[in-house]
């Protein structure tokens, strides 16, 4: 069907809006309804998430960083990148050069020491290796909250150990 205009009438053509067009409207353009029009609460919820984030890693009360306490977080954070890296190399290197065997962890108790906020655990694992008699290894271990699950009592996971000290081990299930 085609419509020829009338004299004296309006003509309104409206065009497939683009790759551009369709992206300005998405992230807030003029007349858009995307999630881009209120920018001031998009950057309130991104403050507020940022400060439970230095709250949980234990850096802030959950006010913002400031330039008043910007020196103690930022000392307190980098202290923890070196607990962690420190800690992060000496698994790598366990599991490098390591013995396999299997494990069941036997206790697990909360020290209540924090790093980046995730928790210490102070671990019971039994240990066996092939050809030995199963041993008993105390090894303080950092566990994210949402993986203490999998590190229950009764758990069983492989393991790598140290040729040099057999109570240095790094589970790997």
């Amino acid at each position: 069907m085609s419509v020829a205009p009338t004299l004296g009438a309006t003509l309104t053509v409206r065009m497939a809006m683009g790759l551009f067009g369709k992206a300005k409207d998405a992230f807030g353009g003029t007349g858009g309804t995307g999630a881009g029009n209120d920018w001031a609460a998009q950057a309130a919820a991104a403050q507020e998430f940022a400060n439970k984030a230095m709250q949980d890693a234990g850096y802030t009360d959950g006010s913002p960083v400031t330039m008043a306490n910007a020196g103690s977080v930022s000392a307190q954070a980098s202290a923890d990148h070196d607990v962690l890296n420190a800690y992060g190399q000496e698994l790598n290197r366990i599991i490098a050069i390591g013995a396999d065997g299997d494990s069941v962890i036997r206790s697990v108790v909360d020290t209540g020491e924090r790093t980046a906020g995730n928790p210490w655990y102070q671990l019971e694992v039994e240990v066996t290796l092939p050809g030995r008699a199963p041993y008993t290894v105390s090894k303080r271990e950092m566990v994210p909250p949402q993986f203490l699950a999998n590190y229950a009592e009764g758990t069983a996971h492989t393991v790598k150990v140290d040729p040099a000290d057999p109570n240095a081990i790094a589970l790997t299930s």
